[in-house]
């Protein structure tokens, strides 16, 4: 175990967790009031020569790209008028509006409120296409032909095509690929190094961020065989490894570092991310039945991956998982960030009793270790189920 800052309990949690095979790698940041509290890798890297696991190796953050990179380049523009919430999104992404989706807008796509369904294998049948650039444009061809399986704001189910969506949008509306305006938006004003898109639409920039980098391994599977270092979703690598819903690589430090840009916007504090926004999207989607804010997730009534502890507080929490093994959740009371990163799926896929397990008792032993564990006040944020 490589360790910085280490809160009691937590380290033995994660590192029972490596032993009992819930992941080979984890790595583990916590933030409180500003300050770092606990910095910890368990676990080795497998290839190309075992070695123990370090902080600056990077995960595959997976689904957690949604709020990092999306939905917080969407605050943005939400802010600065270049998108609109309530507007069609094919205002600025004009195939879009086929197979019935001319009312579909960025707000229904960041509740998951679109009415898309959860996932398609856009994929399927382009692994022999040796060339990105035709591999992306026939993914957003079959996402533009996609239909709506409900009307939109009529129901609420977790949609990768909905933040595919997104994302192609955000790059039409502020003009320019995910990677260069995460880049210069969200990584460059916080000094984050460590966290960006492998972009087989970009080879030569992506080789230059990736040279020297040591990447946990996911799923070893079908034709693409192991994906170490290439992004594990079929459909974001399919669309070059850049997309609205999956792509990014980071460590547990920098993805604590976007989640703290987050509260510090919404307690009111200089950030990347604007105020007014933020807190427009820390509100719950008014979508039957939700716990989503916009882009973000708010604790569950029951079974939350938060634990017994975090959370509960007047203001609650906002969060995001990832099948990967990732999961990032801010508790608004306590001024906290938790990261989780692992590769739980090597090489074999999600066991998702098994991390969500760890992922509760990660979170309980975190806020035992900074005293939060204990009866508190259920605040709005489980109020509304």
């Amino acid at each position: 175990m490589i360790a910085g800052p280490i809160l009691p309990g937590v380290a033995e949690v994660l590192e029972a967790g490596r032993r009992d095979g819930v992941a080979p790698a984890l790595s583990a940041a916590v933030r409180c009031g500003g300050e770092l509290v606990h910095r910890a890798c368990h676990g080795e890297l497998p290839a190309p020569q075992p070695r123990e696991l370090r902080p600056g190796d990077l995960f595959d953050v997976a689904s957690l790209t949604k709020v990092l990179a999306t939905a917080t380049l969407a605050a943005q523009a939400v802010h600065e008028g270049t998108l609109r919430l309530d507007e069609p999104l094919c205002r600025w992404l004009p195939g879009f509006a086929a197979a019935g989706k001319g009312g579909v807008t960025p707000r229904h796509l960041l509740a998951h409120s679109s009415g898309l369904p959860w996932w398609r294998p856009y994929h399927e049948g382009l692994s022999a296409e040796p060339d990105p650039a035709r591999r992306h444009a026939a993914v957003v061809e079959a996402l533009f032909a996609e239909p709506l399986e409900a009307p939109p704001a009529t129901r609420t189910t977790y949609s990768d095509p909905g933040f595919m969506a997104l994302g192609l949008g955000l790059e039409a509306a502020l003009g320019a690929r995910l990677p260069a305006l995460f880049e210069a938006r969200v990584a460059a004003p916080l000094g984050l190094r460590d966290t960006f898109f492998v972009d087989a639409l970009d080879p030569v920039a992506s080789a230059a961020r990736s040279s020297g980098r040591a990447f946990a391994p996911t799923r070893r599977e079908g034709v693409r065989g192991l994906r170490q270092g290439t992004v594990d979703d079929d459909n974001a690598w399919a669309m070059g490894g850049a997309a609205g819903h999956a792509g990014l690589f980071s460590t547990a430090l920098d993805v604590a570092a976007i989640g703290q840009a987050w509260l510090d916007a919404l307690d009111g504090r200089p950030s990347p991310v604007p105020a007014e926004a933020a807190r427009r999207f820390a509100t719950r989607d008014a979508a039957p039945p939700s716990s989503r804010a916009l882009g973000w997730d708010t604790r569950s009534p029951e079974g939350s991956t938060l634990g017994s502890w975090l959370g509960r507080g007047p203001r609650g929490a906002l969060g995001h998982l990832a099948f990967t093994g990732c999961s990032l959740w801010l508790d608004l009371d306590a001024r906290l960030v938790a990261v989780l990163l692992t590769n739980h799926v090597h090489p074999a896929g999600s066991d998702r009793a098994r991390i969500h397990g760890l992922r509760q008792r990660f979170h309980d032993a975190v806020a035992e270790g900074l005293g939060l564990a204990g009866p508190r006040r259920a605040g709005p944020a489980e109020e509304v189920a």
